[in-house]
């Protein structure tokens, strides 16, 4: 469920008026980005770190909106204020603009947020884990935060069937993302690993290594290879409304003895406590 307020270039609306032009880019070609994050008790949980990326996939996609950081900090505010959030999901959506020829980028880009209800999360999932499809895939900008997720939607019916939970990417072998999450692998010695490049860096991915340093465990971040998996006896997947996700099964390969692994459990309990941490901090 769409919360009731909507943002569209600057303004507040109820969301059965937030109406755009069908001449918008975003809807035509394709041309936009987004961030998502959570919102906790009220407060956007990590929100900083979320701008630093959409500022980042601004910049990769050439969408400046000659907005500052500390508007962008205002306006998530007011939409949380105006819609009484407590907990939900926030997303924030700049696109190419309007254009009447359907393909000439104007100065002026779009900028659209709107608050979504978050359905619980499944405690069966993390108590038991999940598995993930495999699939050879690139996005074209792996970099950028962007609204292409053709691939992932596709990929729906066949995730569905399979009972799997995500889609695993992997190039010419080597091991990416997600198709909305970071992966993370666990080896024999207890050495966690997690890709190096050509994958959207998340923000959770961002605190769980943080997290590692902190505590001393030992993390190598390079290029993981699929026949890698088959030695690997854990593995977790991050994202902004999972924390770190048991893995225990990718495509026919089951992950260690096929359960969770307890470095996967500890994490997860770790990244709950520096949640509760930001969230008191700002209390």
């Amino acid at each position: 469920m769409v919360y009731p307020f909507v943002f569209i270039n600057g303004k507040i609306l109820p969301k059965d008026e937030a109406l755009i032009p069908v001449w918008d880019l975003g809807l035509l070609r394709g041309l936009g980005i987004f961030d998502y994050f959570r919102v906790i008790e009220g407060i956007p949980v990590f929100v900083e770190d979320h701008i630093d990326r959409l500022f980042n996939s601004i910049d990769i996609m050439g969408l400046d909106t000659g907005v500052s950081k500390e508007q962008w900090f205002a306006w998530i505010t007011e939409m949380i204020n105006v819609n009484k959030v407590e907990t939900a999901g926030f997303r924030i959506v700049v696109t190419g603009g309007f254009s009447e020829d359907g393909y000439s980028i104007p100065e002026e880009k779009n900028i659209f947020m709107m608050v979504h209800s978050l359905a619980d999360n499944d405690p069966a999932q993390h108590k038991n884990g999940v598995s993930l499809l495999l699939k050879s895939y690139q996005r074209d900008i792996p970099y950028a935060k962007t609204t292409i997720y053709v691939q992932s939607m596709q990929s729906q019916p066949e995730v569905k069937k399979a009972g799997a939970f995500e889609t695993l990417y992997h190039w010419k072998g080597s091991i990416t993302e997600c198709s909305r999450c970071n992966i993370f692998f666990i080896d024999a010695e207890g050495v966690i690993h997690t890709p190096a490049s050509e994958m959207l860096k998340g923000i959770t991915r961002k605190q769980i290594i943080t997290i590692a340093e902190e505590q001393g465990m030992p993390l190598m971040i390079r290029e993981i290879k699929t026949d890698e998996i088959q030695n690997m006896k854990g593995a977790f997947l991050t994202a902004s409304t999972k924390g770190a996700l048991p893995v225990v099964r990718i495509g026919s390969e089951k992950i260690g003895d096929g359960t969770v692994h307890p470095l996967a459990e500890k994490l997860q309990a770790l990244y709950q406590q520096k949640v509760a941490d930001y969230l008191a901090d700002r209390r």
